[in-house]
């Protein structure tokens, strides 16, 4: 009876070793797979493989043991690739309490696990998460690498960042000051070197601190250059440099310095980069509208014209456009010969293309017509009456179009004197758009601004005053009132008081302060188009 208890008890046994040992070998086994996974970067199956291994090895080695701990990270890179950060946290959670019981509280691995969680909650829009691990992440890099190192440089710049972004400007300026004579040690010629004088201008920035701001830019891009680090990884302090300048009143070397970001840029990506084409159009707007250098603008448009051309071929219907872009900026400027090879270019792709009766044709059609008048051509008139009645045929007259050629025929009609016929050619145009867009768009609001030029040459300026008015309803209500195109048709409407005479002295004072406010509601308060509203007023109380 004995033996046969004794020999059931060591059966037992061997078998309670045997699962172990097999259970062990499971484990092993699904771990290698699931590293193996990882590393090859098929992270279903990395993930699959060592969740069975992270069931399998707590039982069988024990959670403090090495394979065990590195399923546990391996899980957090493995969702972590996948951009899983809520997942990934919760493992790199788990990897740091596993550290702490494992005996590597103090660790390089515990102190990259600890950021990692920070930088995962920073993504995630979880600062008081990311707060907290950054902090620990200092305090360990401190015990494991000391304060005088690399490693501790970097733990303290991750932690500082947290609150620029969290535009604490205060509380990171005191940390960059703590931070930059080990960082300028220690990482000085580096990116992430770079990187902190950049940071440092933002917080000089939200601080109020122009001036500081600014060479710490110019320091930034210095370092950026070099190292020569990809100039995508930087070309945006370009642009802070250049906003900066225009902040401080410096327009001159704020467009040296916009056309600086403007050609880094297009080192950056290309000039035929969707980025590069967008930007230098906005800065051409920019530019002309808010500095004032329409001559500046032009050379903008002429950037834009090059990388569309490589885009998309110089014959291309994109490039035409561009090429009648360039054209009316030169009328402008007076470069009627060089707006006339352009337009011609601009037709000749058109025709070739048989798009000459497109929206586009038509208004490179404009445009020649226009050229025509500047030059005293007779068939200027009969040219611009063709353009309409092909406008008419092509489009209807209820396509936005026909409005634009309507008005084009209403200037040349304007500039003649031929008042009559000028607001018969308007009003036809404000009846057809009233029909195809409404009353409250903005082509609608052209014609009416055509109107009130019209009202105003002939000195009919009550008649002006009542269409400038509606100009101005209708561009707050589709640009809105803190707009250039609002403000402007505001100070033009106090122009307007100012030559009706003494009588409406009140109304122009009034419309100009108005005008004023908007202004300096867009960051304009120091232009150009401001100081003339103040000699206006000036004007208006000398007389």
């Amino acid at each position: 009876m004995n033996r046969s208890i004794k020999i059931i008890i060591t059966c037992i046994f061997l078998f309670f070793l045997f699962f172990e040992n097999s259970f062990a070998q499971d484990f092993t086994a699904n771990y290698n797979t699931g590293k193996l996974a990882y590393e090859k970067k098929n992270y279903n199956k990395a993930i699959q493989s060592l969740q069975t291994a992270r069931l399998q090895g707590k039982e069988s080695v024990g959670d403090t043991h090495p394979d065990y701990i590195h399923t546990i990270e391996y899980l957090a890179l493995s969702y972590q690739s996948q951009n899983d950060l809520g997942n990934a946290n919760i493992y790199f959670q788990s990897l740091e309490k596993l550290l702490y019981k494992s005996g590597n509280s103090v660790s390089e691995k515990m102190s990259e696990t600890q950021i990692r969680i920070a930088d995962n909650s920073l993504h995630m829009k979880n600062f008081a998460q990311a707060s907290i691990y950054y902090e620990k992440g200092v305090a360990t890099t401190e015990k494991v690498a000391g304060k005088d190192s690399k490693a501790y440089a970097s733990a303290l710049h991750k932690n500082a960042l947290l609150y620029v972004k969290g535009r604490k400007y205060k509380e990171a300026d005191g940390m960059y000051r703590t931070l930059n004579p080990i960082a300028e040690k220690h990482l000085k010629g580096t990116a992430e070197f770079a990187s902190i004088l950049s940071e440092q201008a933002d917080i000089s920035m939200g601080l109020k601190h122009v001036e500081e701001a600014s060479i710490q830019l110019s320091m930034a891009i210095s370092e950026y250059e070099k190292i020569n680090a990809p100039k995508s990884s930087y070309v945006g302090l370009y642009l802070k440099e250049a906003t900066l300048l225009e902040k401080t009143g410096k327009n001159a070397e704020a467009i040296t310095a916009y056309k600086k970001y403007a050609k880094n840029l297009g080192e950056a990506y290309g000039i035929d980069n969707k980025k590069y084409l967008s930007e230098v159009e906005r800065l051409a707007v920019h530019v002309d509208m808010k500095l004032h250098s329409e001559k500046d603008a032009y050379g903008f448009i002429k950037m834009k014209s090059e990388g569309i051309k490589k885009k998309n071929g110089e014959e291309s219907l994109e490039a035409a456009i561009t090429y009648i872009e360039l054209a009316e900026l030169e009328i402008n400027q007076k470069q009627i010969d060089v707006a006339l090879s352009n337009t011609e270019k601009a037709l000749a792709i058109y025709e070739a293309k048989g798009k000459t009766k497109s929206p586009e044709g038509i208004a490179a059609l404009i445009t020649k017509a226009r050229i025509m008048n500047i030059k005293d051509a007779p068939e200027a008139e009969e040219t611009y009456k063709k353009i309409i009645a092909d406008t008419e045929s092509a489009l209807g007259k209820e396509h936005t179009t026909y409005g634009k050629a309507l008005d084009s025929l209403a200037f040349f009609y304007i500039e003649a004197k031929r008042f009559e016929e000028a607001e018969k050619a308007i009003t036809e145009g404000m009846t057809a758009r009233e029909k195809s867009v409404g009353k409250q768009h903005i082509d609608y609001g052209n014609s009416l601004y055509s109107l009130a030029t019209l009202y105003s040459s002939q000195d009919s300026l009550e008649k002006a005053e009542k269409a400038l008015i509606q100009v101005s309803k209708v561009r707050e209500a589709y640009y809105g009132a803190l707009t250039l195109e609002h403000a402007t048709c505001i100070k033009e409407l106090g122009d307007l008081y100012k030559d009706m005479g003494e009588e409406k002295s009140a109304a122009a004072l009034k419309t100009y302060r108005r005008a004023i406010n908007l202004f300096e509601g867009i960051g304009m308060k120091d232009s150009d188009i401001v100081r003339d509203i103040y000699k206006s007023i000036d004007h208006i109380n000398t007389r």
